[in-house]
């Protein structure tokens, strides 16, 4: 019996702390402390062994190398986002060293901060238990899917943050605010902060409707909001109009993207073909593309019915539903699953609020859901870590990956000495693992329309004057084009490749490692 009462004394002592934080701020630190687990255990095998990332952001990764390599983006490496992704993985290399844990640890530190606002912006609209509904779902289902913190997932953080802010109050100071995190932002991804601008204004001038404001007032609202934003830009971007020049940021950040990524969708962009067979697989993906247009339809079909009831969350409804609605549309130029994901967090919370409206029971919702958010969530722990049971050293620090991956690695590592050059052609993976240095302005060759003929034999001339060695080309590069607008230009590369090297190994997957003449 004196046993039992002391333990039960000392799990209350352990957990005392806690219980004195106001509880606002107690159910935000259970949010952090839950998703600071969960997201541990998908993103470490052990405290020793981070897992290798995959996805977009090993493309900021690449950047950040070169940044503390001295060059400069945009002049010395061309890059079609603003520099804002490629300068905290940079800061985050220069204080902690070029090793794979440090990009872990980011995607943890987003992650945690994402599910605190999350929670925040879900406690606008609802319980807390609904609250924390919406941001299990967002946490598991959206952001743990893939965990690739690339520069989408970046501005929408700085987004919803200044839509949080909005929620607060309307005020010249507030709207200031978030002018300056919306410009932050834009200095992520151009587009989302251009977007998340024009909702913002749609909604100021909607207010200023409803609430038979003076046009002088609701000016006053709009003009700060703009002149914030568009100051802050400027400032951000002061450097790179010394440095790089207004065609070059011009050609980079606005013609590039509009000519070669800004393009109409081929396919809804989903990770596999969408046949017969292969729908249960896409099932989960085609909901959340049916969903997200549905549920800011429905949310703004409410608050227009809702208009004059000053009891409806009108502000925090309207807000958060036309900032996801202007997202969407812009993504929707060139959607795919990774865009969608990474802007899918308004989406989540108001699909939540919706059942809500809809008269759902909460209490069925919050025992459905978080049976589903603890089995997602474990299979996605357990499948990681039995897929990534390969553990080793390479140059760029200790990593759990894939057998197959790390063989290659390995590989490469025995074969290249690190800080050389060295060409991953097709995809840009290994210079963190490895260590190594892309010789090319480009940040790899492509078959794809990205890669312009132009591009090419300066390409050649550069892996020449930096006497490149090594070249992992990708087989994808050789398949046939699978659709009427892809061009191929890789021919005058192909062929150096055959002139200049010769083929030293290939990989199961049928990469193929060639090896320069003479060396």
């Amino acid at each position: 019996m004196l046993v039992f009462t002391g333990m039960r004394q000392r799990s209350f002592a352990a957990i005392e702390p806690l219980l004195r934080i106001p509880e606002g701020l107690r159910w935000h630190a259970v949010v952090a402390l839950s998703s600071a687990l969960y997201l541990y255990l998908n993103l470490f095998s052990s405290p020793r062994f981070p897992f290798l990332l995959g996805g977009d952001q090993v493309y900021s990764w690449m950047g950040a190398q070169r940044l503390l390599d001295g060059q400069t983006i945009y002049r010395d490496f061309f890059q079609f986002t603003p520099p804002g992704t490629d300068l905290v993985y940079a800061g985050s290399f220069g204080l902690f060293g070029n090793a794979i844990w440090v990009t872990n640890a980011i995607a943890l530190a987003l992650g945690v901060l994402s599910a605190c606002l999350c929670y925040s912006l879900s406690r606008q609209l609802m319980s807390v238990a609904s609250a924390l509904t919406a941001t299990g779902l967002f946490l598991v289902l959206i952001y743990g899917k893939f965990l690739n913190p690339t520069h989408h997932w970046f501005a929408v953080f700085f987004i919803l943050l200044a839509v949080r802010i909005g929620m607060e109050s309307l005020t010249i100071r507030s709207n200031v605010m978030s002018g300056v995190l919306l410009a932050i932002s834009s200095f992520f991804n151009q587009a989302h902060g251009a977007a998340a601008l024009i909702g913002f204004v749609v909604f100021l001038l909607l207010s200023g409707i409803r609430r038979r404001e003076a046009r002088a007032h609701t000016a006053r609202l709009v003009a700060a909001l703009v002149v914030a934003f568009a100051l802050v830009n400027l400032s951000l971007y002061v450097y790179y109009f010394r440095a790089v020049g207004l065609e070059r940021l011009w050609f980079c950040l606005v013609e590039s993207v509009s000519r070669y990524v800004a393009q109409s969708p081929r396919s809804l962009g989903l990770p596999g073909p969408l046949t017969l067979s292969n729908v249960p697989r896409m099932l989960p993906f085609l909901l959340v593309y049916s969903l997200v247009p549905l549920v800011y339809g429905f949310a703004l079909w409410k608050c227009s019915r809702a208009y004059k009831d000053n009891l409806f969350p009108w502000n925090s409804i309207t807000l958060l539903s036309l900032c996801g609605l202007s997202l969407l549309l812009e993504v929707a130029a060139s959607i795919n699953v990774l865009r969608l994901f990474a802007i899918a967090m308004p989406a989540v919370i108001l699909f939540v609020w919706m059942l809500g409206e809809l008269s759902f029971p909460e209490r069925t919702l919050s025992v459905v859901a978080f049976g589903v958010i603890v089995a997602l969530g474990g299979h996605q722990v357990v499948a990681k870590h039995i897929a990534c049971s390969a553990k080793g050293q390479l140059p760029g620090g200790r990593v759990a990956t894939t057998p197959e991956a790390f063989d290659e690695l390995r590989v490469l590592a025995q074969q290249t000495k690190p800080g050389e050059y060295f060409l991953e052609a097709g995809w840009p993976g290994a210079y963190l693992p490895l260590e190594l240095r892309n010789p090319l302005y480009l940040p790899t060759l492509s078959r794809w329309d990205s890669t312009r003929p132009e591009d090419i034999e300066p390409a050649i001339q550069q892996m020449e004057a930096k006497h490149v060695k090594f070249i992992l080309w990708n087989e994808h590069l050789d398949e046939r084009c699978s659709f009427f607008s892809c061009k191929d230009y890789l021919s005058p590369a192909r062929n150096y490749l055959t002139r200049s090297f010769r083929s030293l190994h290939t990989f199961p997957n049928g990469d193929v490692l060639w090896q320069r003449r003479g060396n």
